[in-house]
């Protein structure tokens, strides 16, 4: 029985560490393609050539989400509008 707890904390330990690692390293690419294409209920950043935009951008930001998410919108966060996609 402690032999099993052992070796289960040890399996653990090591794809805790594998995790740790790769997120020193930088974005998993997963989320770097999830990110670059319009998904329902997400906010992206980056819309069009563009990343965020000014109130006065809105209209064109709009223009983009709504056609990229059938019919997203951008809403203000920070001060900047971002593409939201509906579900």
């Amino acid at each position: 029985m402690a032999r099993m707890i052992i070796t289960g904390a040890v399996a653990f330990l090591f794809l805790a560490s594998l995790v740790a690692s790769q997120s020193a390293d930088g974005p998993v690419p997963a989320v770097e393609t999830a990110a670059a294409e319009p998904n329902c209920c997400v906010d992206f950043h980056s819309w069009a050539k563009n990343t965020g935009c000014s109130p006065e951008q809105s209209d064109d930001c709009n223009t983009w989400c709504q056609s990229q998410c059938r019919g997203g919108e951008c809403k203000p966060r920070g001060g900047r509008h971002f593409c939201h996609c509906f579900c």
